[in-house]
């Protein structure tokens, strides 16, 4: 799964140590779109692992 996002890889990194989530991310580019840098970062793992990885980055991102 491909995502395309303004979280820092650094900080998402940081989400799946947290999550636990046994997914590897790695990092294909980084551009602007509108004025903001985005990320667009490569998501392997299995289907659950990414749901959880991504329900945590959902939580992190929305101050909860």
């Amino acid at each position: 799964m491909i995502i395309e996002t303004a979280v820092p890889f650094e900080e998402l990194e940081e989400i799946k140590r947290k999550s636990g989530a046994r997914v590897s991310l790695i990092l294909l580019e980084t551009f602007e779109r509108n004025g903001i840098t985005l990320s667009r970062v490569l998501l392997e793992g299995p289907p659950s692992e990414i749901e959880r990885f991504m329900g945590k980055l959902r939580l992190a991102r929305a101050g909860g």
